[in-house]
């Protein structure tokens, strides 16, 4: 069996090494790149704040990030944006001019790469516009009005029928009128003195 000669043998131990050296190289690239996008991921997404026409969206990273939050009516068209004003790792975006009663959904993009909740967007639905009520109408107690009173005269003082009729109404009353047309009316029961008659003697 022919012997390995010492510069072959060298020449493998170098490969040994540059592979072993290319792999730890490698592994350390995908620990930076995984490390790196595991630190750039936002943690905690939370929203808060829903109004009729706002919300707010926060959210924190391992490494200070500026983010943009890419949101829409629809999950499959985020077409507004709402970018961070810097850096940081506490974030805090507000949402305005939206719609009252309506469903939104958002994503964060962090430079190249987009972040949701477990593939599909985060969600929220601003509340709706409230209805105001008709004021109830207070009822004011009713003031009766008052009545005033005819005096009239308890005795009639005319003797004359004719005018007792004039004053019907005016302190004389129908009894009164029919009282004073009685006293006109001869009674049929009063007492008399019939005239005797004369009494005829014949001559003898």
């Amino acid at each position: 069996m022919e012997k390995l000669k010492p510069a072959k043998i060298i020449s493998i131990i170098i490969g040994v090494i540059l592979s072993i050296a290319i792999i730890i190289l490698a592994f350390k690239i995908l620990q930076n790149v995984f490390t790196r996008a595991e630190d750039l991921a936002p943690r905690e997404v939370v929203v808060s704040e829903i109004t009729q026409n706002s919300a707010k969206i926060s959210w924190f990273t391992n490494q200070d990030t500026q983010g943009v939050i890419e949101y829409g009516t629809s999950p499959t068209a985020l077409n507004f944006f709402a970018p961070e004003a810097a850096k940081t790792k506490n974030h805090l975006v507000d949402l305005t001019l939206l719609s009252p009663s309506t469903t939104y959904y958002l994503q964060i993009r962090i430079g190249d790469k987009k972040f949701d909740n477990g593939g599909v967007p985060w969600t929220f639905t601003t509340k709706g516009v409230e209805r105001t009520r008709p004021s109830t109408p207070t009822l004011m107690p009713a003031t009766p009005t008052p009545i005033s009173k005819v005096t009239i005269p308890d005795q009639c003082n005319e003797t004359d029928c004719q005018k007792i009729k004039e004053k019907l109404g005016k302190g004389c009353s129908t009894q009164d009128y029919f009282k004073c047309i009685r006293k006109l009316t001869p009674t049929a029961g009063a007492d008399f003195t019939p005239t005797p008659t004369p009494t005829l003697i014949p001559t003898p």
